[in-house]
């Protein structure tokens, strides 16, 4: 059986949908689901086989739709532009979050009413799991639960029990009270693991919470992890969430595919020995350029460029010592790239990467005053012209 974790992470779940388009192209279907907080959201929507609508409702989502909230003042906030406005506002909302005993979820929950078909997630033949952790006077009790042990009518009551930020208003389920499941396991593994999967995709945010150790070692886990980044868990702007859906895209291809690069995800690359020939040709006025930046001794032009230049670049680009010719010169060109303002979130041939640096606009002089920028842009345009 094939299992998929969604770890929490409020907004941050829009890289979840991403990656798990990445990873249904290439043919992974999932026996079971199981999330926290919004990876029990988004989880439960994959679970019942509505990932498209799922998917549509990331691309248009704001904060504004889940809380009584001013999505541009909040964004503002979550970017430190705090002007005397917005704190009025961030005080006012403060006093009535105080005063209703936490923020109110009401429209989580029907936002939750209007996706989640409690009927069509129980007759799915996809496993699905949550965590939450139930709260007293006196301790903390997590719990790990599948559809089938949700009393019936209630897994909305849950799907919000998992997701419960302290911030929130709390309703009890049952007399009891639940706060995220964060707190206990924000990227649920082990309750795939306990119900006998032994091999596992998950995807990570990197949002806020405790991930716990897994219970069983010999267990085949994949992590699809943020390659950058992706924002805060409560900022739901439009060019963030586009930009987390296709980094969730991108990591998961790179999982699956043998794509080269460490920034960008570059198909049908060169094998070593032509960035070796490459290497060996770069011309001898980028080689003075970068010997007389660095103070490098004197010597033959392929030794000081494959003893002393490549060495260099290897430490600006934090290659380890096994690095290949491959390695070094993409990193080299990916440097580049970067520097070109090149979009860096999308699957792309390495021939049309060659091109997209050969036609972008060049960087200003002054964008290489560090040596590190200097090595690595120089060596990159001298590279260019021999591939």
């Amino acid at each position: 059986m094939l299992g998929l974790a969604l770890e929490g992470g409020g907004a941050k779940g829009a890289y979840h949908i991403g990656a798990y388009r990445a990873l249904t192209e290439e043919g992974l279907v999932f026996d079971g689901v199981t999330g926290t907080s919004i990876g029990a959201l988004n989880g439960a929507m994959i679970a019942q086989g509505d990932f498209e609508r799922l998917e549509d409702w990331w691309k248009s989502a704001d904060s504004s739709a889940l809380f009584d909230v001013d999505q541009m003042k909040i964004n503002r906030i979550l970017n430190n532009h705090i002007d005397r406005e917005t704190l009025h506002y961030l005080l006012k909302r403060t006093r009535t979050i105080i005063n209703n005993r936490g923020m109110d979820t009401k429209r989580i929950r029907e936002t939750l009413k209007q996706f989640i078909d409690e009927e069509k997630l129980r007759v799915s033949p996809i496993d699905f799991g949550l965590v939450t952790v139930a709260i007293s006077l006196s301790k903390l009790k997590p719990l790990e639960i599948f559809k089938e042990d949700i009393p019936n009518g209630q897994i909305i009551d849950y799907l919000m029990a998992s997701a419960n930020l302290p911030v929130f208003k709390i309703e009890p389920v049952d007399g009891k009270y639940f706060i995220d499941g964060g707190f206990y396991d924000n990227c649920p593994i082990n309750l795939l693991i306990q119900k006998g999967y032994k091999e596992i995709f998950a995807i990570r945010t990197l949002g806020p919470g405790i991930s716990r150790p897994m219970t069983d070692p010999s267990v085949k886990v994949t992590k699809i992890v943020p390659s950058e980044n992706i924002g805060n868990v409560l900022n739901f702007d439009p060019e963030t969430i586009n930009k987390n859906i296709r980094m969730g895209y991108c990591d998961a291809k790179r999982a699956l595919l043998p794509l080269a690069g460490t920034r960008y995800y570059i198909q049908n690359a060169p094998v070593p020995r032509d960035f070796f020939k490459a290497f060996s040709q770069v011309n001898k006025s980028a080689v003075e350029a970068i010997a007389n930046r660095l103070w490098l001794p004197r010597m033959d032009e392929n030794r000081m460029i494959f003893e002393q230049i490549v060495p260099e670049a290897v430490s600006f680009l934090s290659l380890g010592e096994t690095a290949s010719y491959r390695d070094v010169g993409i990193g080299v060109l990916e440097s580049l790239a970067e520097s070109c303002g090149i979009d860096r979130l999308s699957i792309i041939s390495m021939d049309a990467f060659i091109a997209a640096l050969k036609s972008a606009e060049r960087p200003k002089p002054d964008a290489y005053k560090s040596d590190k920028a200097f090595v690595l842009g120089t060596l990159g345009e001298a590279l260019l012209e021999r591939l």
